[in-house]
């Protein structure tokens, strides 16, 4: 293709870049900065606009059109608060490697350092929870900036992208240019050689462990591992524990699947970790959330890490094998070279130990009628289908979601886990939806993180995006009402909350809604809610107190769990 002055604007050349790297979809909000933009997207039909309510939203919405797919999602941002505003997305985005392009349309050059209008530092707010900023000041480098950032945002651990465009650039006329090779750009994965003597050991280690464990975090389902993970399990019976973001990276009916790690973890992946003799860990970076206290985390174990981040080894965690590889050669090479056989024979008795601790969180009480959260998960799962795909808020009904949806695919679970973001749910689950057109996508919120976001009602309802959003309504911000309750005396400040009638506002927004209030009516409601085709806004009210266990007290180890009330 060749762009000739007279035709091409540095807004033609951004939407061209986007075309050319496959794009079609983009998440963004209005702004006075995004007019160059907003006025060719007036007539681009192939380019599609998902007009969010709120930057923080549209960032969101991106990080879940990223994550369901494994492509970098794109969020276009004005000046000022539109900056501000979408720092959360991508401080999120940021903790748990998602990638995302965020393109902000700065204020003019000129008049940036004259305490303009809607003048911000975006450097400054966003080089600390980006992987890598951009500053364009010409209109020509834009198709080159933009294959870079796709490139980097993909390559080895992913993570957000910051690309600043000033308006004048937006608007300035190009040069005279033959157009370089901007080719879609797919996953590039970093190839390092594995250090053959550091295979050697991984390998002995392992053929001579008694009581093994493998870890995975959310590493194995970016690096597209989770298969070669399935077949190296397979031969070996190894058990496996997971991180909040390693979920769906092994099937969790498995019998050889011992459940989460750390301070909400079961007691059979606690146990487990606790007493190994050798722990793999593959994509794990050790939060503090999985570890519990230092000193006590797995502390009889040889420790083998594997990261494609050689920041990441060593930084938290003793490591006896430091690996830095991306994962998939990795488990190429050692299901190669193993002698599984060897495995198996060595560890049958750890493996018949394991596989019959106690998996399951703690029974909780049906014997009243008010309807417990637990129930309402479990529901749920039986009657959606098998490649939905879940997104949760944060709080309580996010762990209760991880012990009691059966996950069983890599991409299925998506949740804010290093940063905690309250109000994640609703506008990922709607790049989910755009990213995933007929699928199932279910939003699963609590009353309090709802209503973070929730004027991203009407966006579901705007695009007929088929969500079916699934409120738990307790009444309080639950865990930290759970951690009054268990450690301040029950001194409940600040954490009962209240809320609107969510059913009239689903249909103020367009929207179906049902409310259960025991198990018998939600029942009923999520039946009628996965036979509708549209989205549908289910709301419970479950049991106030209800508490999310087990859990590891903070400051302790995770042997010193704490099963039930």
């Amino acid at each position: 293709m060749y762009f000739k002055k007279a035709d091409f604007t540095g807004a033609h050349l951004l939407l061209s870049a986007l075309t050319n790297q496959g794009y079609e979809t983009v998440f963004g909000c209005s702004s006075e900065t995004l007019l160059p933009i907003l006025d060719l997207l007036l007539d681009e039909k192939s380019m599609n606009f998902i007009h969010m309510k709120h930057e923080q939203a549209a960032v969101h919405a991106a990080d879940g059109f990223a994550r369901a797919t494994g492509k970098p999602g794109v969020a276009l941002v004005g000046a000022g608060s539109g900056i501000t505003n979408a720092v959360t997305g991508i401080a999120t985005a940021y903790s748990d490697s998602v990638p995302l392009i965020v393109i902000v349309a700065q204020i003019t050059a000129d008049k940036i350092g004259c305490d303009s209008f809607q003048e911000v530092d975006c450097s400054g707010l966003t080089i600390p929870v980006t992987k890598q900023f951009y500053k364009v000041n010409h209109a020509n480098k834009l198709p080159e900036v933009l294959q870079n950032a796709f490139t980097v945002a993909q390559t080895g651990r992913p993570g957000p992208i910051v690309i600043e465009v000033p308006a004048n650039v937006l608007n300035q006329q190009a040069d005279d240019i033959h157009e370089k090779i901007y080719n879609s750009i797919t996953k590039v994965r970093q190839k390092k050689e594995i250090n053959k003597n550091v295979l050697e050991h991984t390998i002995t280690t392992l053929e001579q462990a008694k009581k093994p464990v493998i870890l995975i975090g959310g590493g194995i389902i970016i690096a597209e591992a989770s298969a070669l993970l399935t077949t190296f399990i397979e031969r070996t019976k190894i058990p496996v524990a997971s991180t909040l973001m390693g979920i769906g990276g092994f099937d969790s009916n498995d019998r050889l699947y011992l459940g989460m790690l750390g301070m909400h973890g079961t007691f059979a992946a606690n146990k487990s970790v606790h007493n190994c003799d050798v722990l793999l860990c593959l994509g794990v970076r050790f939060s503090d959330r999985v570890t519990g206290k230092m000193s006590g985390f797995s502390p009889k174990s040889t420790k083998i890490q594997v990261d494609i981040d050689a920041s990441e080894i060593n930084k938290i965690v003793q490591i006896d094998i430091p690996v830095v590889a991306d994962l998939q050669d990795f488990l190429k090479e050692l299901d190669a070279n193993i002698d599984a056989e060897k495995i198996v024979a060595n560890c049958t008795d750890w493996v018949e130990e394991t596989t019959h601790f106690k998996k399951n969180v703690p029974r909780f009480d049906k014997s009243n009628s008010l309807l417990k959260p637990q129930e309402v998960i479990q529901l749920v799962d039986q009657f959606s289908n098998s490649d939905c795909i879940v997104v949760t808020d944060v709080g309580q009904h996010q762990i209760f979601t991880a012990h009691n949806y059966k996950f069983t695919k890599p991409r299925s679970f998506l949740s804010s886990g290093g940063l905690g973001t309250m109000g994640y749910g609703l506008p990922a689950a709607i790049g989910a939806a755009v990213a995933k057109p007929g699928g199932e996508i279910i939003c699963v919120t609590g009353d309090g993180s709802f209503q973070m976001n929730l004027q991203e009602l009407h966006t579901v309802c705007l695009y007929k995006l088929p969500i079916k959003i699934i409120i738990l309504n307790n009444g309080y911000l639950g865990m930290v009402r759970q951690w009054q309750e268990l450690f301040y005396d029950r001194r409940y400040s600040s954490v009962k909350i209240s809320s609107p009638d969510f059913v009239k506002l689903a249909e103020a927004n367009g929207l179906t809604g049902f409310k259960a209030k025991n198990k018998e009516e939600a029942e009923d409601n999520i039946q009628k809610a996965f036979a509708l085709d549209g989205p549908v806004l289910l709301e419970f009210d479950v049991f106030e107190e209800e508490n999310v266990y087990p859990m590891v007290p903070p400051g302790a180890s995770n042997s010193e769990v704490i099963l039930s009330k």
